[in-house]
């Protein structure tokens, strides 16, 4: 169980308009994630979800019945917030149990179920310690084991990460995903961390000024963005300003200056002679082969930088182009050296100019 569907949510903060008519269904047992810049929406709709902020539009479902009224404690989701609030003169025994006593579980079946979800996290051994007694990841697991020793249908995570180093991140990301699979819950994740929610996820929700501008896997939306806002906020991308020259079966020959590229428009289709934003991905830019001559840009080393995996170089093929592209880490470029990169059409996306300006 834990199906959840958001039927045209909208949420005004005043005169503000947090959440524009947000639809979603999420299915049982899926991590799903809320990703988008801090104020696009998503923490305001796990709190819709969870009861802590009420609609003024839309409907909300869990299991086919309709929750948007219920209070929070009535309905079955639990909710891990960014700054864990723990309370710091309760032991971990006493924080995690504190749900459980709100419920009216007897002293018996709490004490069971404390230790079925202290063991899950990993924090078997520590019941009588204190919150400020703990490390961040361990206060971490905490609220983790809180949330979920009431057995909730659905299990709603607000930025639960942010506040640890980045390889303790990355440690506990994965000891959640695998809590998730064994316990076999709906997870709504929120962050603003896109490696995040590529790895971790089952579908992501891109969200931009309140709205849900597109739903996919890690894969859909990484490779297929459907407008201008995905393609450049998923990862690092170059972003070029062109003209339309010619159309032929869905691909598109885009002037950049006196070079030019053919791409594809997976969103609204430009015409021959409209201004358009072109986006590259940077992985996306590989050295040309001797000889290869389509979608080929050459022009100067602009910048070589050494990443580990790649080498970064920026290459000025023009006054005002320029395109940054991750070469194998064993090439050598240097600065100021002639150089051929080439990138494959349906790495090439095509946008309308306006979409600049949304």
């Amino acid at each position: 169980m834990g199906e959840l569907v958001l039927e045209r949510i909208t949420k005004y903060y005043g005169q503000f308009k947090a959440l524009d008519n947000v639809s979603l269904r999420i299915n049982r047992g899926e991590i799903f994630t809320l990703l988008g810049p801090s104020g696009c929406g998503k923490s305001t709709t796990l709190r819709v979800i969870a009861g802590l902020e009420l609609p003024e539009e839309g409907k909300v479902y869990l299991d086919g019945e309709d929750i948007t009224l219920k209070k929070p404690y009535e309905r079955s989701t639990a909710m891990m917030f960014q700054n864990y609030a723990l309370w710091p003169h309760m032991t971990v025994f006493d924080n995690v149990a504190y749900g459980l006593k709100m419920k009216g579980y007897g002293r018996e079946e709490i004490r069971k179920r404390v230790k079925w979800a202290l063991e899950l996290v990993g924090l078997s051994g520590l019941e009588n310690r204190f919150p400020l007694q703990l490390s961040g990841g361990q206060q971490q697991r905490v609220a983790l084991a809180r949330a979920i020793v009431v057995e909730p249908k659905v299990l709603l995570l607000d930025e639960p990460l942010s506040n640890l180093d980045a390889k303790l991140r990355v440690r506990v990301r994965e000891e959640i995903v695998t809590l998730q699979r064994k316990l076999g819950i709906t997870m709504v994740y929120v962050t603003h961390d896109q490696e995040e929610a590529m790895s971790i996820s089952d579908r992501i929700a891109i969200m931009d000024k309140g709205r849900v501008v597109q739903v996919g896997t890690p894969k859909e939306i990484y490779h297929k963005p459907t407008n201008f806002f995905v393609a450049t906020f998923m990862g690092r991308s170059n972003v070029l300003r062109g003209v339309v020259k010619s159309v032929s079966d869905g691909l598109y020959r885009v002037a950049l200056g006196k070079a030019s590229l053919y791409g594809m428009a997976p969103g609204e289709r430009p015409g021959i002679g409209e201004d358009v934003v072109v986006v590259i991905r940077h992985e996306a830019v590989r050295r040309a082969l001797s000889g290869e001559e389509t979608n080929v840009l050459e022009g100067t080393a602009e910048r070589v930088s050494f990443i580990g995996l790649a080498l970064q170089v920026k290459v000025r093929v023009e006054e005002g182009v320029s395109i940054i592209g991750y070469l194998r880490g064993d090439e050598e470029v240097e600065v100021g050296a002639p150089i051929r990169v080439a990138v494959s059409p349906e790495d090439v996306k095509i946008y309308p100019f306006s979409a600049l300006e949304d």
